[in-house]
Protein backbone atom coordinates (compact mmCIF):
# COMPACT_ATOMS: atom_id res chain seq x y z
CA UNK A 1 0.00 0.00 0.00
CA UNK A 2 2.91 2.39 0.84
CA UNK A 3 4.32 1.92 -2.88
CA UNK A 4 0.85 2.56 -4.24
CA UNK A 5 0.84 6.04 -2.20
CA UNK A 6 4.34 6.51 -3.30
CA UNK A 7 3.07 6.12 -7.30
CA UNK A 8 0.22 8.15 -6.49
CA UNK A 9 2.50 11.00 -5.45
CA UNK A 10 4.86 10.44 -8.47
CA UNK A 11 1.85 10.59 -10.91
CA UNK A 12 0.38 13.80 -9.56
CA UNK A 13 3.62 15.22 -9.32
CA UNK A 14 3.80 14.47 -13.10
CA UNK A 15 0.49 15.63 -14.12
CA UNK A 16 0.82 18.92 -12.82
CA UNK A 17 3.36 19.54 -15.88
CA UNK A 18 2.12 22.17 -18.32
CA UNK A 19 -1.46 22.07 -17.55
CA UNK A 20 -2.36 24.75 -16.09
CA UNK A 21 -4.50 26.63 -19.49
CA UNK A 22 -6.80 24.59 -21.12
CA UNK A 23 -5.99 26.27 -24.63
CA UNK A 24 -2.11 25.81 -23.98
CA UNK A 25 -0.64 23.94 -27.01
CA UNK A 26 1.41 21.08 -25.27
CA UNK A 27 2.22 17.94 -27.41
CA UNK A 28 -0.66 15.84 -27.05
CA UNK A 29 -3.74 18.31 -26.92
CA UNK A 30 -4.85 17.69 -30.98
CA UNK A 31 -4.28 13.45 -29.93
CA UNK A 32 -6.27 14.33 -26.46
CA UNK A 33 -9.12 16.25 -28.18
CA UNK A 34 -9.38 13.59 -30.99
CA UNK A 35 -10.18 11.15 -27.87
CA UNK A 36 -12.56 13.28 -26.15
CA UNK A 37 -14.48 13.13 -29.42
CA UNK A 38 -14.55 9.54 -29.82
CA UNK A 39 -16.54 9.15 -26.73
CA UNK A 40 -19.52 10.85 -28.02
CA UNK A 41 -21.08 12.05 -31.10
CA UNK A 42 -21.54 15.40 -29.93
CA UNK A 43 -18.05 16.57 -28.53
CA UNK A 44 -19.08 19.76 -28.12
CA UNK A 45 -21.28 18.89 -25.44
CA UNK A 46 -19.90 16.95 -22.51
CA UNK A 47 -19.85 13.45 -21.59
CA UNK A 48 -22.09 11.73 -19.32
CA UNK A 49 -20.76 8.22 -17.19
CA UNK A 50 -22.61 6.14 -19.28
CA UNK A 51 -20.74 7.07 -22.09
CA UNK A 52 -17.61 7.21 -20.26
CA UNK A 53 -17.88 3.70 -18.83
CA UNK A 54 -18.85 2.55 -22.62
CA UNK A 55 -15.64 4.18 -23.72
CA UNK A 56 -13.41 2.23 -20.71
CA UNK A 57 -15.05 -0.85 -21.88
CA UNK A 58 -14.20 -0.92 -25.15
CA UNK A 59 -10.81 0.55 -24.66
CA UNK A 60 -10.23 -2.91 -22.04
CA UNK A 61 -11.33 -5.32 -24.37
CA UNK A 62 -9.05 -3.99 -26.92
CA UNK A 63 -6.53 -3.81 -24.35
CA UNK A 64 -6.70 -7.15 -23.31
CA UNK A 65 -5.12 -8.88 -26.63
CA UNK A 66 -5.17 -12.35 -25.31
CA UNK A 67 -8.79 -12.22 -24.20
CA UNK A 68 -8.22 -13.51 -21.04
CA UNK A 69 -10.45 -11.15 -18.79
CA UNK A 70 -7.09 -9.32 -17.73
CA UNK A 71 -4.63 -7.04 -18.96
CA UNK A 72 -1.32 -7.38 -17.89
CA UNK A 73 2.01 -4.99 -17.86
CA UNK A 74 2.79 -6.16 -21.43
CA UNK A 75 -0.82 -5.93 -23.01
CA UNK A 76 -1.13 -2.87 -20.75
CA UNK A 77 2.46 -1.31 -22.07
CA UNK A 78 1.30 -2.41 -26.13
CA UNK A 79 -2.04 -0.35 -26.42
CA UNK A 80 -1.72 3.28 -26.93
CA UNK A 81 -3.85 5.72 -28.13
CA UNK A 82 -1.19 7.48 -29.47
CA UNK A 83 0.78 8.87 -27.47
CA UNK A 84 3.53 6.48 -27.98
CA UNK A 85 4.47 7.84 -31.32
CA UNK A 86 4.84 11.90 -29.55
CA UNK A 87 6.81 10.43 -27.28
CA UNK A 88 9.44 8.98 -29.64
CA UNK A 89 9.43 11.59 -32.06
CA UNK A 90 10.54 14.06 -28.97
CA UNK A 91 12.79 11.66 -27.22
CA UNK A 92 10.73 11.72 -24.39
CA UNK A 93 10.07 7.48 -24.20
CA UNK A 94 11.38 6.84 -20.82
CA UNK A 95 8.96 9.42 -19.07
CA UNK A 96 6.25 7.73 -21.27
CA UNK A 97 6.79 3.85 -20.12
CA UNK A 98 7.84 5.83 -16.70
CA UNK A 99 3.92 7.23 -16.52
CA UNK A 100 2.45 3.70 -18.11
CA UNK A 101 4.01 1.62 -14.89
CA UNK A 102 2.32 4.39 -12.92
CA UNK A 103 -1.01 4.10 -13.99
CA UNK A 104 -0.78 0.46 -14.06
CA UNK A 105 0.30 0.33 -10.96
CA UNK A 106 -2.67 2.44 -9.65
CA UNK A 107 -5.26 0.68 -11.57
CA UNK A 108 -4.02 -3.01 -10.09
CA UNK A 109 -5.89 -2.31 -6.95
CA UNK A 110 -4.65 -5.47 -5.65
CA UNK A 111 -1.12 -5.24 -6.96
CA UNK A 112 -1.33 -8.79 -8.31
CA UNK A 113 0.26 -7.51 -11.62
CA UNK A 114 -3.12 -7.80 -13.42
CA UNK A 115 -6.09 -5.23 -14.18
CA UNK A 116 -9.50 -7.22 -14.11
CA UNK A 117 -12.12 -5.96 -15.57
CA UNK A 118 -13.91 -5.12 -11.90
CA UNK A 119 -10.17 -3.25 -11.43
CA UNK A 120 -10.66 -1.17 -14.43
CA UNK A 121 -14.01 -0.34 -14.06
CA UNK A 122 -13.56 1.08 -10.38
CA UNK A 123 -10.83 3.17 -11.77
CA UNK A 124 -12.98 4.32 -14.56
CA UNK A 125 -15.40 5.82 -12.18
CA UNK A 126 -12.82 7.20 -10.10
CA UNK A 127 -11.37 8.60 -12.86
CA UNK A 128 -14.41 10.12 -14.01
CA UNK A 129 -15.27 11.17 -10.71
CA UNK A 130 -11.50 13.30 -10.13
CA UNK A 131 -12.33 14.80 -13.67
CA UNK A 132 -15.60 15.90 -12.65
CA UNK A 133 -14.65 19.31 -11.53
CA UNK A 134 -18.07 20.75 -10.62
CA UNK A 135 -19.65 17.61 -9.77
CA UNK A 136 -22.40 17.81 -12.16
CA UNK A 137 -21.91 14.22 -13.42
CA UNK A 138 -20.65 15.38 -16.46
CA UNK A 139 -17.61 15.69 -18.39
CA UNK A 140 -16.67 18.59 -20.59
CA UNK A 141 -14.11 18.70 -23.19
CA UNK A 142 -11.73 20.97 -20.59
CA UNK A 143 -12.63 18.50 -17.53
CA UNK A 144 -11.56 15.71 -19.56
CA UNK A 145 -8.35 17.57 -20.96
CA UNK A 146 -7.33 18.89 -17.58
CA UNK A 147 -8.74 16.18 -15.15
CA UNK A 148 -8.56 12.60 -16.88
CA UNK A 149 -5.35 10.84 -14.90
CA UNK A 150 -4.71 8.92 -18.49
CA UNK A 151 -4.60 12.15 -20.87
CA UNK A 152 -2.80 14.37 -17.75
CA UNK A 153 -0.47 11.71 -17.21
CA UNK A 154 0.56 11.26 -20.67
CA UNK A 155 0.69 14.69 -21.87
CA UNK A 156 2.99 15.63 -18.77
CA UNK A 157 5.29 12.80 -19.82
CA UNK A 158 5.48 13.95 -23.48
CA UNK A 159 6.15 17.50 -22.21
CA UNK A 160 9.56 18.83 -22.37
CA UNK A 161 10.27 20.10 -19.33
Amino acid sequence: MKQLAALCGILIALTGVAMAQSDDPTPGRELSELIYGSIDSNPSESVDLGQFVEFGREVFVSMDSDQDAYVDMSEFSRWDFGFNFIAEDDGRQVSYETAQRILFAIWDHNADGQIDRSEYNKSMLWDFRRADLNSDAFLTRDEFLGGYIVIRAYRAAITNQ
